[in-house]
């Protein structure tokens, strides 16, 4: 590995979780049965990025992730963005922090 691909220090659940989504990836090619060539000419990619992405590869850049999940449906990249734009904590706060604001502007 190069200089310039050193990845940084990751926390336990983001190397856990890279790793679960590169075998989550694997599971839906497979179910589909596709090669490692199909879904990576599909994604653009290569099979050797391809293979990085599915072993949970943290040097690999969000956007290759984000178009091999669209090559194998693009439900799943709309699924995604709807979990993360759903945020219930960040509602949550939200909230809390507008009826903050509302009480101190009461006179």
């Amino acid at each position: 590995m190069s200089l310039h691909t050193r990845p940084l220090p990751m926390s336990p659940e983001t190397v856990e979780a890279l790793t679960g989504l590169g075998r989550a990836i694997r599971d839906a090619r497979l179910a589909r049965k596709l090669r490692h060539e199909d879904l990576a000419s599909r994604a653009g990619i290569s099979v050797a990025t391809l293979k990085r992405l599915e072993r949970g590869d943290p040097t690999l850049a969000i956007g290759r992730f984000l178009e091999v999940l669209t090559a194998l449906s693009p439900s799943l990249l709309a699924d995604l963005v709807g979990t993360v734009r759903a945020d219930p904590t960040g509602d949550a706060l939200r909230r809390k922090a507008m009826g903050e604001r509302s009480r101190r502007e009461d006179f």
